[in-house]
């Protein structure tokens, strides 16, 4: 229970470092310096506006000195990031659980950024491939994880490459297909194909949402990255057993 506590603490303090890297990243700054400020007034924050979660809290979701609103993403994004490694260090070793810790760190980051930007940072799937290239080379299996590779990307790429020649548009962002590249790396080939299912019935779920609802247009580009960012770490987690669910399924169907 304290290594629980413990991945939570922690994943508020990275989620806070989240937070800047979002905010940066995208717009080619540096994540390190200058140190954080006010977006409004650009007053410099002190260590007691920047506490992960309570500093929000206890300031009203307002800035200390001009009082303009603080937005939402900053709590939720370091509320998610002490989930996450919460939960890691709740299902793994310690070893196991900081180097996943690195991927759903990563993928986080991605999910907001892409949701936010149409983009997917380089750097961002290069962290997230380096942790994957750890955890497969000390915990499982390089077959697995070639094929899973290759799983991954392939499909993206072939329906992009096809979208591009036959409609003159990009079917997913080259960023889509080099980020399920790497997680199919670190899932192997069963479990990121759980994980495609999971995000292409999500994805349709909210696209017919947003067409219904009247907030967008068919033909509409609709940032995936999220979705696969979320599905990605749901197939790590339930994938298993999905998996023995439906093969459960087809037992009793016979």
């Amino acid at each position: 229970m304290m290594a629980v506590l413990f991945g939570f603490l922690l994943g508020l303090c990275f989620g806070s470092f989240a937070n800047v890297v979002i905010l940066r990243l995208p717009a080619g700054k540096s994540v390190v310096r200058p140190g954080s400020a006010c977006m409004a007034c650009g007053q410099s924050l002190k260590w007691i506006d920047m506490i992960p979660l309570l500093s929000w809290v206890c300031l009203g979701g307002k800035c200390r000195h001009c009082r303009a609103n603080i937005s939402w993403q900053y709590p939720a994004v370091e509320a998610a990031c002490g989930l996450l490694f919460a939960m890691a260090a709740f299902l793994f070793s310690p070893l196991v659980a900081a180097v996943n810790a690195i991927i759903l760190f990563s993928l986080l980051c991605i999910a907001v950024i892409d949701a936010k930007t149409m983009i997917i940072p380089d750097c961002l799937v290069v962290l997230a491939g380096i942790a994957s290239i750890t955890y497969v080379a000390a915990w499982s299996s390089w077959h697995g994880a070639a094929i899973g590779l290759l799983v991954g990307g392939l499909p993206l790429l072939i329906i992009d490459r096809i979208s591009l020649l036959l409609l003159k548009k990009d079917g997913f962002g080259f960023g889509d297909v080099k980020l399920m590249a790497v997680l199919g790396f670190w899932l192997g080939w069963q479990l990121v194909l759980v994980s495609f299912l999971f995000a292409f019935v999500a994805g349709a779920a909210f696209a017919v949402f947003l067409i219904c609802s009247g907030k967008t247009k068919r033909g509409s580009y609709l940032a995936f990255g999220p979705f696969l960012c979320a599905a990605s770490v749901a197939a790590y987690i339930f994938g298993q057993k999905f998996i023995e669910l439906l093969f459960t399924m087809q037992e009793n169907m016979i």
